[in-house]
Order: structure tokens, then C-alpha cells, then sequence
């Protein structure tokens, strides 16, 4: 951890946005499986692993979206013929309206204690393209200095490019800079090759092995930071 801290980055899905669990749930309950936003949210998280083993592997965050569905479907106990219809469903879904588009319980309150205390906010995503709007309609329209969508700039985490476009845009050196995300391979592993000290949010506790400061909750990140010098 810097001794001052001045930038704050963040990854959006997983840290500031959430999966619709509710859409997800009507299509299900469509098909008579019915299921809990809990149980999706623990199967979610699980499938978060599938990506963090797959980009461990060499692959890219976007060639693990199928399997990262199989394996949250599967979890919660929807039989395999139902996946090829329930994913193509939900990759139209999410090409047309999004998926990741309900904010994390405490992020809003989170990014707006940051922002009350001085630090300049970025977020770093592998996203589609419609990062920046879907981070608007769930409330953090004016709350975020620079966005940088992985679709937008042609790179995606881990590769450190990425994280120094945000750098560049916010005038940001990257030795007081933070930068939390939920993916160890992807958001640990990218932040520091840039020469970020990382955070990471892992809120179901699937990740004790991993040598990064951890947090359960993001609302939990300001206090873990150091106070902003006034001058």
C-alpha cells in the first residue's frame, strides 16, 4: 500500500455493477427453475474462478463468457439440455440491454465517500462497449473521472496498457494509485505489472490463498486507504 494515495481505480462488473440476478431469475422462472438471488449470487461468484483459472491458463476474460455460464447454471442445478437456449438468450440480453447493470450493495456509497474526500476515481473494465452507460443508469453518472472499456481502447486487463490509458487521462502516476477488482489473474496481476498496488474484492471468500490486501465489502475501501493530504 502507497503511503498517499491520490487515484483510485476500479473494475466495474463485479465491484461496482452486479449481474441482474432478477432478469436472470424470469428467465429461469420461464422454464418452471426456480431459483434464489442468493444461490445466483454464490454461483456467480463461483463462476468468477472459472474465468480467474481460464486467464491463468493464458486465455482471455472474453473467450471465458459460455463457460463462465455453464458453470453458474450448473451450480444452481438448471439441467445441461436447458443451457445452449438459456445462454444464447442471455448473451442477446446482454448484447442488447446489458447484464451487468445493478450496483453493488455499498458501491454508490462507497465511490461517493472517495470522491467527499478528494481522491480521483477511474474505472479499468473488459467490457463490451456499453461500460460507461451502464455504470450511468445505475447511478454513477458524475460520480467517475475517466471510464476505460477494454472494447473502447483495444486492450484488456491484464495486460498493463490498460491501466495506463486511465493513468494517462486522469494525470495519474501510478505510484499513488490503488486499483480494486475481483479477479486475481486478470485485475492483481494486471494492477501490479503497471505498477499499481492492488485490492482484492472477494466477497464470498473464494480467494484466501491470493497475497493481496482483500476486501469483503467495497464499502469497507476508504477506511483501508490513507487520509488525503489537505495540501
Amino acid at each position: 500500500m502507497p503511503d498517499r494515495v491520490e487515484t483510485v481505480l476500479l473494475d466495474a462488473g463485479g465491484v461496482l455493477l452486479d449481474l441482474d440476478y432478477a432478469y436472470v431469475r424470469r428467465l429461469l422462472d420461464a422454464k418452471h427453475l426456480h431459483v434464489s438471488a442468493v444461490d445466483l449470487a454464490r454461483a456467480e461468484a463461483i463462476a468468477r474462478t472459472e474465468v480467474d483459472r481460464h486467464v491463468r491458463d493464458g486465455g482471455r476474460t472474453s473467450e471465458a463468457w459460455r463457460d463462465y455460464f455453464r458453470i453458474l447454471l450448473g451450480r444452481v442445478g438448471v439441467p445441461g439440455e436447458y443451457h445452449g437456449e438459456i445462454l444464447d438468450c442471455l448473451w442477446e440480453a446482454h448484447q442488447r440491454f446489458g447484464l451487468w447493470t445493478v450496483a453493488v450493495p455499498g458501491a454508490l456509497d462507497a465511490v461517493r465517500e472517495l470522491r467527499a474526500s478528494g481522491f480521483r476515481i477511474g474505472v479499468v473494465s473488459n467490457a463490451e462497449g456499453r461500460v460507461e452507460r451502464d455504470l450511468d443508469s445505475a447511478g454513477f453518472a458524475g460520480l467517475l473521472d475517466v471510464v476505460v472499456d477494454s472494447h473502447v481502447v483495444g486492450v484488456e486487463k491484464p495486460d498493463p496498457k490498460i491501466f495506463e490509458i486511465a493513468l494517462t487521462r486522469l494525470e495519474a502516476g501510478a505510484g499513488t494509485s490503488v486499483y480494486v477488482g475481483d479477479v486475481p489473474s486478470v485485475d492483481v496481476v494486471g494492477a501490479r505489472a503497471a505498477g499499481i498496488a492492488p485490492f482484492l474484492l472477494d466477497r464470498h471468500d473464494l480467494y484466501p490463498e491470493v497475497d493481496a490486501p482483500r476486501l469483503r465489502r467495497i464499502e469497507d475501501l476508504p477506511a483501508r486507504l490513507p487520509a488525503r493530504d489537505p495540501r
